[in-house]
């Protein structure tokens, strides 16, 4: 049996417990009284309708849009400064690690009303969120990463005169990427879910709002419909962070058997 035979296997049998589900919702929502749930058949037609509409994409778009931003600055920010504090400012990231620590506990949900005061309702506080939200695991996997570098490897480099950006593009940088790409994986998974959080707060726009107007208009198909999309983003986002990351996992160990 070649690869895509077991991959198609895996899949079909996998789709078993997602159809069953599907199947018992249907019949379930015939048994309870009308008005409590909706179907998953009329979920997914008037998410049908509301995606021929534009309505449902633009939304997305929205979202997606404020995760990019938000998510963008955080890696700008992040990683560099994870590499500093992980490989040639030791002494201040010790300092400085207690404190970051506290920052990294803050509950996310539960200081959004702090960044809707300072930044207003709109998009400027929703970057802020997903900014911090996605900030802490981008950090401490870079630091990780830097930390776990050989030092005997940074030792050869330095004795064959490597320069210090030398030494950072050819040893530092390759050893950390895999963490680096853990830290992307944990941070897009926390800052799509943040998106909807506070776009559910307080938005006029994006996926979150669009579903508390459905829950406000009582549209129960469109309000079942959008929580089947946003569950629907949200496994397409993992499994294409997972699939980098599991790319460059295998290609340290490929290296490090090497």
């Amino acid at each position: 049996m070649n690869r895509f035979q077991r991959g198609l296997r895996k899949a079909a049998y996998g789709s078993i417990p997602i159809l069953l589900f599907f199947v018992l919702w249907e019949i379930g929502a015939g048994l309870v009284p009308e008005g409590v749930i909706s179907s998953p058949s009329l979920a997914i037609r008037s998410l049908y309708h509301s995606a021929m509409s534009d309505t449902l994409f633009k939304q997305m778009g929205v979202s997606l849009g404020r995760v990019g931003l938000g998510f963008g600055l955080s890696f700008v920010i992040a990683v560099p400064l994870g590499f500093l504090l992980g490989t040639f400012f030791r002494g201040f990231e010790r300092l400085l690690l207690p404190f970051l620590r506290m920052c990294e506990k803050l509950n996310p949900f539960a200081i959004i009303p702090i960044f809707m005061i300072f930044f207003g309702i709109g998009t400027a506080e929703k970057v802020a969120v997903i900014f911090w939200a996605a900030n802490w695991p981008l950090l401490f996997q870079t630091i990780a990463g830097a930390r776990s570098v050989d030092p005997q490897l940074v030792r050869a480099a330095r004795s064959m005169g490597a320069s210090r950006k030398e030494l950072f593009f050819k040893v530092i940088l390759p050893f950390t990427l895999p963490n680096i790409f853990t830290g992307i994986e944990m941070a897009a998974q926390i800052s799509f879910f943040m998106i909807i959080a506070s776009e559910v707060i307080g938005a006029s726009t994006g996926l979150g709002w669009y579903y508390v107007n459905a829950t406000v208009r009582y549209d129960l198909p469109l309000m079942y419909g959008v929580v089947l999309f946003i569950t629907l983003l949200a496994i397409i986002i993992n499994l294409v962070f997972g699939r980098l990351k599991k790319h460059f996992l295998v290609w340290k160990e490929a290296v490090e058997i090497g």
